[in-house]
């Protein structure tokens, strides 16, 4: 062996360690998904770098976005990503049939809190459809079947006695295209987003026929969940995500950073500014300050579907199906100013 041999390999040799700790400390990356905008907050969030303390240190994040929230059910289970915007249904199902180890993790959206927004079934104002009743033999436009918007819908069809598989018909259409469905006479009522949904009926164009509260009362409508094993592999990193998240938020909603929260809402979702002075306030969704879920809200939901038939067992989610440890230390360190 050459002396410049020994030379190449003692300087490899040296190398490989620092080459080690280098790709160790390499940030891990969590894909979030996500289904609408500007409700879902996760691809704006991830804008705010200014209020995060962890963002491409421990972490870095891939938002993706689904149609709903049993899709990502799908892409759960083959490991295309790693925390989802999950409606109570879609978690039930993902234990129950995809079998998966899932994991209520964090506030996304809470429905008909105090006097916070809950998500509303719109009809034409002209239309003839003048009760829940009334919608017997018509077209309902949802975002996805199991997915919350359809859960509610449902339960408020049963209180009022229609059967959901041979009374209605179900349109499964996107968010952004539900409008152009009703407007086409495609759909008979659908849940308009936010903010179109509230404009058009303070324009007199829609009317409101019933909320997700009175269906069903306060409930937990969409949460971040993930695999436990996930979770386990990346506590750290999690743990930093789920701070900066809740950071972010807690930003958004100090009346100091409004604007500049606003301007990176619209930004993202492509919307002006003044189409979102709803967002941040009692005529948008409830977001806990600490991304604490309402556990109740998703099992009471859970319960609910169950009874309705749709799933084939009922799933106690407290305290298999949860893990607050994450939103618990967030909470600690933001509280200690850490």
């Amino acid at each position: 062996m050459t002396q410049a041999t020994r030379r190449t390999l003692l300087m490899t040799a040296l190398a490989l360690p620092a080459l080690s700790r280098a790709h160790a400390a390499d940030p891990v990356k969590i894909r979030i998904g996500w289904s609408t905008m500007p409700s879902h907050l996760v691809p704006a969030v991830y804008q705010a770098r200014q209020a995060m303390r962890h963002y491409g240190r421990s972490y870095v994040v891939e938002p993706i976005n689904f149609t709903a929230s049993t899709p990502q059910i799908t892409a759960m289970a083959a490991n295309q990503v790693d925390i989802g915007a999950f409606a109570p249904t879609a978690m039930a199902l993902a234990v129950i049939n995809a079998r998966l180890d899932m994991r209520v993790l964090a506030d996304m959206l809470q429905d008909g809190v105090g006097n916070y927004r809950s998500q509303t079934l719109y009809v034409k104002a002209d239309s003839p459809i003048r009760t829940p009743a009334d919608l017997r033999g018509k077209r309902i436009g949802v975002n996805g079947i199991g997915s919350a918007s359809y859960t509610a819908i449902v339960a408020m069809l049963r209180k009022v006695g229609l059967n959901e598989r041979t009374d209605v018909t179900w349109v499964e259409v996107s968010f952004a295209n539900q409008l152009p469905f009703i407007e086409d006479g495609k759909i008979d009522g659908t849940t308009i987003p936010l903010p179109m949904g509230t404009d058009l009926e303070k324009a007199g164009r829609y009317r409101a026929l019933f909320t997700a509260r009175d269906a069903m009362g306060p409930t937990q409508f969409t949460f971040f969940a993930a695999r436990a094993q996930f979770l386990e592999a990346n506590r750290a990193a999690v743990t930093d995500c789920i701070e900066d998240y809740t950071r972010v938020v807690r930003w958004m909603y100090d009346p100091a950073n409004r604007a500049e929260a606003l301007r990176i809402i619209g930004e993202v979702s492509r919307r002006p500014v003044d189409s979102l002075q709803y967002m941040l306030t009692e005529e948008d969704y409830y977001r806990d300050p600490f991304l604490i879920p309402n556990v109740e809200g998703v099992q009471s939901t859970i319960d609910v579907t169950h009874s309705l038939g749709f799933l084939p067992r009922r799933i106690q989610v407290a305290p298999q199906y949860v893990d607050l440890s994450f939103v618990m230390e967030s909470k600690r360190r933001i509280e200690a100013g850490a």
